[in-house]
């Protein structure tokens, strides 16, 4: 078919700015898995020494000419480490959680302790009642193992009325034989809390573990201090629906957060591809940008991340608009027929182009289409109504040739011409370029280089 022609073209530059592109969001993901997963202490050396390893892999796949390895690849990676830094926070969380359980633990076996102490004067020491008293309070300290396993085996040699718990007492019975005495950490964390409470103090825990760990203390400080005036509460109605609310606002809290983060990681990420460009026609998005935090409003966050897409799909498309044409011009010129200086802008500002050959006098090739978007005509034109119409299909014929040689020529510099539709020839009429239009495609072409 070698007749009038839509073809599609992709340059070896646009494929450059697409992997380009890639290892500019890899180097955001990467740079942020990294400092992330050290913030929380999910880090090690030899998972990071891997990671570097793998970056500069990929790194070099641009260098080696890899360009379809490297669009398949990067993405994997992003994705794996995306994932990866996720498992690293639930770690984190969990551990933190975990922790502060024990601490609850540790508060609630100190208040039954101190009870126990209390009811026999005497058993304990001033002092000894004052630490274990603000134990029982709320308050943490390296010690409180120690604390409780002092007064633990104090009781456990005090005869007299029972005044602990079972639990309580098997650990006292423990410390008073020869055995060896059984870590405290070990058993706090084995007595079950009141199970009418467990699940839901352990969601509470597990909510502010993540706002502490992931947003800072000062985000999950309120929470805190909520929590402790439920603990507070001594009437059982009120009690309950002060942890019922809480559990509540703790969801949406960590819900907001997680989707603020998201979109803020997006944002960071689009941004630093619109900043490699050095265009200032973006200096006022970038520094809006600068000024977002990870808990910004979400509806800003949204809008932003839309002007980033817009500016960085604007930029890719003029760029590779220009390359397209350059490509095809190129091309065509070194197949002998003439361009001249402004052909290219005259094309983008006309929306065509018409290309003559010294071989072939009075008739040419016109090229036209947006550019931009990678979709083109191509086609053989004649110069003029007066000619010799039996010259047509051999001039089209000649054409289907010329246009081969173009597609292997492309095709050998990186760049690809694929044929998304075609005619016979001879099937339509020869179009013939009006001398009014040349003029008119002559005076853009001069009327551009008196601009310049």
């Amino acid at each position: 078919m070698s007749g009038p022609k839509v073809v599609r073209i992709v340059t070896r530059e646009e494929i450059l700015a697409i992997c380009e592109a890639h290892l500019q969001r890899l180097a955001t993901a990467f740079e942020r898995w990294q400092t992330q997963a050290g913030r929380i202490g999910e880090l090690s050396e030899a998972d990071r020494a891997a990671a570097v390893a793998r970056h500069a892999r990929l790194c070099a796949l641009l260098q080696q000419d890899q360009l379809r390895e490297l669009q398949k690849a990067v993405p994997i990676e992003i994705d794996f480490l995306e994932r990866d830094l996720e498992e690293r926070e639930e770690r984190a969380i969990i551990r933190a959680t975990q922790k502060r359980q024990q601490q609850r633990r540790v508060h609630e076996n100190a208040a039954t302790l101190l009870k126990a102490l209390q009811a026999k004067p005497g058993l304990a020491t001033r002092e000894l009642q004052q630490e274990i008293s603000e134990l029982a309070q709320g308050a943490s300290r390296e010690d409180a193992d120690a604390l409780l396993a002092k007064g633990f085996a104090l009781l456990a040699t005090a005869p007299g009325q029972e005044t602990l718990g079972a639990g309580q007492h098997a650990l006292a019975q423990q410390l008073k034989s020869d055995a060896p005495a059984p870590s405290l950490a070990d058993w706090i964390n084995s007595q079950p809390l009141d199970s009418s409470r467990d699940v839901r103090l352990l969601r509470i825990d597990r909510h502010i573990a993540e706002l502490q760990l992931l947003q800072g203390v000062q985000a999950a400080e309120p929470f805190v201090l909520r929590l402790e005036k439920a603990e507070a509460e001594s009437r059982p109605q009120t009690h309950n629906l002060l942890l019922d609310s809480l559990v509540l606002d703790l969801a949406h809290a960590t819900r907001l957060y997680q989707q603020q983060r998201a979109h803020f990681n997006q944002l960071q990420d689009l941004a630093s591809e619109v900043a490699a460009f050095q265009d200032t026609a973006h200096q006022s998005l970038l520094e809006q940008v600068a000024g977002c935090e990870a808990n910004q409003d979400l509806q800003q966050l949204s809008g932003l991340i839309e002007q980033c897409k817009a500016a960085i799909s604007t930029h890719l498309q003029a760029q590779a608009a220009i390359a397209r044409r350059q490509a095809v011009l190129q091309g065509l010129a070194s197949l002998g027929y003439e361009t001249r200086e402004g052909m290219e802008t005259a094309w983008a500002q006309a929306g065509r182009v018409v290309l003559r050959k010294t071989a072939t006098p009075g008739f040419g090739v016109e090229v036209g289409g947006k550019a931009d978007t990678g979709r083109l005509q191509v086609r053989a034109v004649a110069m003029s109504h007066d000619r010799d119409k039996t010259r047509d299909r051999d001039i089209e014929t000649i054409w289907c040739g010329e246009f081969q040689r173009l597609q292997a020529l492309l095709k050998s510099q990186g760049d690809e011409l694929i044929i998304e539709q075609a005619l016979e020839v001879g099937q339509v009429e020869l179009k013939v370029v009006a001398t009014g239009e040349q003029e008119a495609i002559e005076a853009a072409r001069t009327t551009q280089r008196t601009l310049g």
